[in-house]
């Protein structure tokens, strides 16, 4: 009897790399008798299954890992079903589910809240917006008032909402990437939009100083500054030039940080990091906490970095290692207060002469303190840091309770993504009802008004130039 195998150089890409080896030719049956074909078949079905299991004892390994492989797959596709559809209910997280209950794991990132639900989950954000709209209500905002702005002042920026989209009327450079960050959270705002937006003109300046007689949005201002309407600060959307990054990447890092080094575990220490600007209170900071045991108090001087040599810079995360945290203005405001309110952890600021949108969501003492306040020289900063450290009940709450009413506040509430989008929504309703309605072409030379007044802002954003000129 002749019985063929293949030999190991011919290829066979049908069957299984396990398999090769195993008889794949014969002789043909129809040429032998019958009798004899019988007593072949019988003797080559022998021979067949005594080679077969030869062959898997000799390869019983691949085979092995190849059922291995078949049962998890079957017990995965059974457990996870991973191939079926989706429930028609089904919603990522943070999407389309307020109840009218704020619930922080749920809606932290819900962006697409409407104007009521905006008001139920955040009743006391709106209270910069409301008095800006008191304001001027009965003296609406005027296009002249727009057009007598200094337009070439740096960090200006002109834009126009019409018609659910951003435009870009004018603009010029300002500090950084401050004027891109800021657009992009406004449009942001309005794709996510769940209702209609009104249309506007108006005017930001992305620059720390912007005190103007006129209507324009800031990032901050003092008391006297009425005619100042509030915007959330740039830092919200990214701050990538000291490497802070993106606002949610620092709550995030903050919330592992604070989950890593509970209260007992933190540092016992007031902590401060900042660059020097010439500005008398951190100096007065730095004098006051001079040879005090409970204090890790630094100034920075940025150029040490590009020379190599250390700073004692620390991450905004890092700052959540300590139970307490300074907080300074700097020309103005200071955008490290939004970083710090992250942390579980103590604020310890002066009072403050530069308000941002969210800064009445303070609270100094009573049962919802959520940060302590000093003197603006610090020169009580030695007796508040000793009442903290003692955890004695007094003029203030326990610490441990502060820096927990703190991220209740903020992190967990009004600096949320969501809140963010509320509240450049209401910004656009609430000046909306004080202000004019824009035109959206302007004269093309010929007296026909045909030619657009802006550029679409993701125009902008990617050239960061308004002239598209054809070469």
């Amino acid at each position: 009897m002749n019985f063929d195998f293949a030999p190991s150089w011919e290829k066979n890409y049908y069957l299984p790399v396990f398999m090769k080896g195993f008889p794949i030719r014969t002789h043909h049956w129809e040429s032998l008798p019958p009798a004899v074909a019988w007593d072949e078949k019988k003797e080559m079905l022998l021979r067949n299954t005594t080679c077969s299991f030869s062959m898997i004892r000799r390869r019983r390994y691949p085979i092995l890992v190849f059922a291995t492989l078949l049962l998890t797959a079957l017990l995965y596709n059974k457990l996870y079903h991973p191939f079926a559809p989706l429930p028609r209910d089904a919603h990522p997280q943070g999407r389309g589910e307020f109840d009218g209950t704020w619930n922080y794991t749920r809606d932290a990132k819900n962006l697409q809240m409407t104007e009521s639900q905006c008001t139920q989950a955040f009743p006391d954000l709106y209270k910069e917006i409301d008095r800006a709209v008191e304001d001027r209500r009965h003296n609406h905002i005027t296009l002249k008032e727009i057009e007598d702005m200094p337009q070439e002042d740096d960090g200006f920026l002109r834009p126009m909402i019409y018609d659910q989209q951003l435009y870009l009327i004018n603009a010029t450079y300002g500090i950084n990437s401050r004027g891109e960050a800021s657009l992009s959270a406004l449009h942001r705002a309005i794709l996510t939009s769940p209702e209609p937006l009104p249309n506007i003109e108006f005017t930001m300046m992305v620059d720390d100083l912007a005190e103007s007689a006129n209507p324009r949005w800031t990032y901050s201002r003092q008391k006297s500054m009425s005619s100042l309407w509030l915007m959330p600060d740039f830092a919200y959307w990214s701050w990538p030039e000291p490497k802070i990054g993106a606002y949610r990447e620092i709550q995030m890092k903050a919330e592992a940080m604070d989950a890593k080094v509970p209260w007992d575990s933190k540092i016992d220490k007031l902590v401060w990091r900042g660059a020097s600007l010439e500005v008398l209170v951190r100096e007065q900071l730095v004098n006051a906490t001079r040879g005090k045991s409970w204090a890790d108090v630094k100034m920075l001087v940025w150029s040490d970095d590009a020379k190599g040599k250390s700073h004692d810079a620390i991450t905004m995360d890092g700052h959540c290692q300590y139970k307490y945290m300074a907080h300074t203005e700097g020309i103005s405001y200071s955008s490290r207060l939004q970083n710090l309110q992250n942390c579980r952890s103590v604020i310890v600021a002066h009072k403050l002469s530069w308000l941002q949108h969210h800064h009445h969501l303070m609270v100094s003492s009573g049962p919802n303190q959520n940060f302590v306040e000093v003197a603006k020289d610090f020169s009580d900063l030695d007796q508040a840091m000793e009442d903290l450290r003692s955890g004695a009940e007094g003029k203030h709450l326990k610490a441990e309770q502060i820096a927990e009413n703190n991220v209740k506040t903020f992190r967990e509430w009004y600096l949320t993504p969501a809140a963010e989008a509320c509240y450049w929504r209401q910004l656009i309703r609430g000046y909306a009802s004080v202000s004019f309605e824009p035109e959206f072409y302007k004269d093309n030379g010929m007296g026909e008004k045909t030619q657009w007044r802006g550029l679409p802002v993701e125009s902008y954003l990617l050239m960061r130039t308004m002239e598209w000129r054809l070469q």
